[in-house]
């Protein structure tokens, strides 16, 4: 972690109020013994999120969050550990000791660096060329645009920052970071000839960057940095540090496509725009929006392609929704981007995102769509769409009414749609949706065991407890009585009724992946390792709520917090 000597870590955690770090981001209250709020990690109505004063840690029973101080500025605030000891001691007027200089074990700092370098070279090649300021002139973005967002331009050039970058001695932490790349004994610029956006994190540090190509006979219009010890795209937005202080005073913040959408709308007085990064919009996207604004306002290109990104989103956005939050879908229409018609006129943009149409509206009308519920057929099909989008929603208000809406449109009863009681009848349909919706690692085992017997005695005793499925562990036990030499006696499974017939069905002929006996037996192996890891959470979570509520632990319950994902 660093060459800092621990006992100062110890110590400056000592001199710190962890209520006083939180206490500026959540609105605490006392609670018991120590203080609670909403948890800042993902969005809820009851407050779950504890914080010790004693103990000096904090933990989250919704979300599962939970560390000291250092921990917490590094997961909300996005800083690096050495970033976060530097706060902490500045807190606590505390110097960090001379001769101690702190290095974190991925260097972040030294990568942090490189990026604020490499960037200055991308600003200053901009500066002088001709062709790439006439571009950003005609996609209508100006000077102060360029100066707030510090765009550049990667030269035309396969060494521009190979040479930078070998005068620093920083060839490999260029790699790292996915600038330069590596071929056989050869180093080279991964971005040429592009305008440069640099993607900051929350705390306004540069930890990666985007190109968008200027010839027109490159393959790909844009591309990213690969993700790196400072990148994880599926969590990362583009625009976030630039729009966040205005995203707290319109309480709003709008998700868009892409780099040139976000300033478009940033220059024409729409600051509180955003933008995912080549990806899908993911649950951690959402999580990390929520933290700003509970109203969420899609704006997606209008043809296939951006019905299908908002359909993904829609899904991702799901499980995470509580009462209070407010999720919408807008659409540009007549083959244009959101930065072609701001800039042609922002108020027809602005009336669109006004009149966006609701999530539960958007979900609904897209799973209705070309289906007569008057038609039995229609009606089946429309049902187990969406039943299950309604289950992954967090039980609250918002899944209730949308309960009420979809027994209303259907005119069937809530038993009919959400009953959880499991069907043992002889209906292959509904053996197929409760092997579907409970366990996909049931059905994973039991494709596995039906294509490679030979591994049922192996893992046959430690694999029947992960099995949730009565139905499943049953097949288990046929399977192995009915294999000869490795082989099934066909006519045997076919000789059934009821569910394990169908159970035989359907997964002997499933596509299966694992034609090759060992990357099934790895994929089982796999298996068995995630729930050991899962049982280890669950004890560790146990321990932690006994710790949290006072009681004293035992020498093996201590150990047991202490070496948890150490």
């Amino acid at each position: 972690m660093s060459n800092l000597d621990r006992a100062f870590i110890d110590d400056l955690l000592s001199r710190i109020d962890i209520v006083e770090v939180i206490g500026n981001v959540v609105q605490l209250k006392k609670h018991g013994n120590g203080y609670k709020g909403l948890c800042p990690f993902h969005s809820e109505n009851t407050p779950s999120f504890n914080v010790s004063n004693t103990k000096q840690f904090y933990h989250c029973f919704g979300c599962g969050a939970s560390g000291d101080a250092i921990k917490f500025l590094r997961e909300h605030d996005g800083l690096t550990f050495i970033e976060a000891i530097e706060k902490l001691a500045h807190m606590a007027n505390i110097e960090i000791p001379k001769g101690n200089e702190i290095k974190s074990n991925n260097n972040s700092k030294i990568l942090l660096d490189i990026n604020n370098l490499v960037n200055q070279q991308y600003e200053n090649n901009l500066k002088d060329d001709y062709i790439a300021k006439k571009y950003l002139l005609q996609r209508n973005i100006n000077e102060e645009m360029i100066k707030i967002f510090n765009l550049g331009l990667s030269k035309d050039s396969w060494d521009n920052i190979a040479e930078l970058l070998t005068k620093e001695k920083k060839i490999k932490e260029g790699i790292d970071l996915g600038l330069l790349v590596k071929n056989k004994d050869k180093v080279y610029d991964r971005f040429r000839n592009r305008i440069m956006f640099p993607i900051r994190n929350t705390s306004g540090n540069i930890i990666a960057f985007g190109g968008r190509a200027l010839s027109k006979e490159d393959n790909a219009k844009y591309i990213n940095s690969p993700e790196s010890k400072l990148f994880y795209k599926s969590s990362e937005l583009y625009g976030l540090f630039e729009s966040k202080q205005y995203i707290n005073k319109i309480d709003q913040i709008i998700v868009v496509e892409g780099y040139t959408d976000v300033i478009a709308l940033h220059q024409n007085g729409i600051k509180n725009a955003v933008a995912a990064l080549g990806t899908a919009f993911t649950k951690f996207h959402i999580n990390k929006l929520l933290r700003y604004s509970k109203n969420i306002v899609f704006c997606f290109d209008g043809d296939t392609a951006g019905q299908k990104a908002a359909w993904k989103a829609l899904v991702n956005c799901l499980p995470e929704i509580r009462d209070g939050v407010s999720i919408g879908f807008s659409f540009i229409t007549d083959g244009k981007d959101p930065d072609e018609l701001c800039n042609e006129n922002v108020d027809i943009f602005k009336t669109i995102i006004s009149k966006n149409t609701a999530l539960s509206e958007f979900m609904f009308d897209n799973i209705r769509k070309n289906l007569d519920l008057d038609k039995v057929e229609d009606k089946t099909t429309f049902v187990k769409n969406i039943t299950p989008l309604i289950e992954s929603i967090p039980n609250g208000l918002y899944k209730k009414l949308l309960k009420e809406k979809l027994l209303n449109l259907t005119k069937l009863s809530e038993t009919d749609l959400f009953s959880k009681e499991k069907d043992t009848t002889k209906s292959f349909v509904k053996n197929e949706v409760v092997l579907d919706e409970l366990d996909l690692t049931d059905a994973l085992i039991l494709s596995i065991f039906l294509e490679h017997p030979i591994l049922l005695s192996k893992f046959k005793k430690i694999i029947i407890n992960l099995i949730k499925n009565n139905h499943v562990k049953e097949m288990l036990k046929l399977i192995e009585d009915m294999k000869i030499n490795n082989t099934f006696q066909l006519n045997k499974f076919l000789e059934m009724d009821g569910v394990k017939k169908d159970l035989f069905l359907k997964y002997s002929s499933e596509k299966v992946m694992y034609k090759n006996v060992e990357s099934a037996e790895q994929t089982i192996n796999s298996i068995i390792n995630n729930a050991e890891e899962k049982n280890q959470e669950s004890q560790y979570f146990d321990i932690l709520k006994k710790f949290s509520d006072g009681k004293d632990l035992t020498d093996s319950e201590k150990q047991i917090l202490k070496n948890f994902k150490k």
